[in-house]
């Protein structure tokens, strides 16, 4: 009779070692899964925040010329400097508008 109930204890100790191994393989899994996605999620932050700069980028470079020239017409330094601004925010805010426009069409 013990060793009937030895091999007993011993079929119940190795069914919860897989069952527990079984469990710590899932759990590793789900932990890999949800760093993966966290990954993606940052990926994705940083490329949208890239495309938003990228359009500013590109509003200034082409109200640049408009700058100078409106910085060349005033005579005054904080003139100029407001003159600059102006012809700058515009072309910018454009271009801020048109990234995001693009990243919510391709999202």
């Amino acid at each position: 009779m013990a060793s009937g109930l030895g091999g007993l204890l011993a079929v119940g100790q190795e069914t919860k070692r897989q069952a527990t191994s079984g469990l710590l393989s899932s759990a590793k899994m789900e932990a890999q899964q949800d760093i993966a996605e966290r990954q993606l999620s940052m990926q994705k932050r940083a490329a949208e925040q890239s495309l938003m700069g990228m359009g500013a980028g590109t509003g200034a470079y082409l109200a640049a010329g408009a700058a100078k020239e409106a910085v060349a017409a005033k005579t005054g330094m904080l003139a100029k400097g407001g003159a600059a601004i102006g012809a700058l925010a515009g072309p910018v805010l454009l271009g801020v508008a048109a990234a995001a426009l693009l990243n919510k069409l391709f999202d």
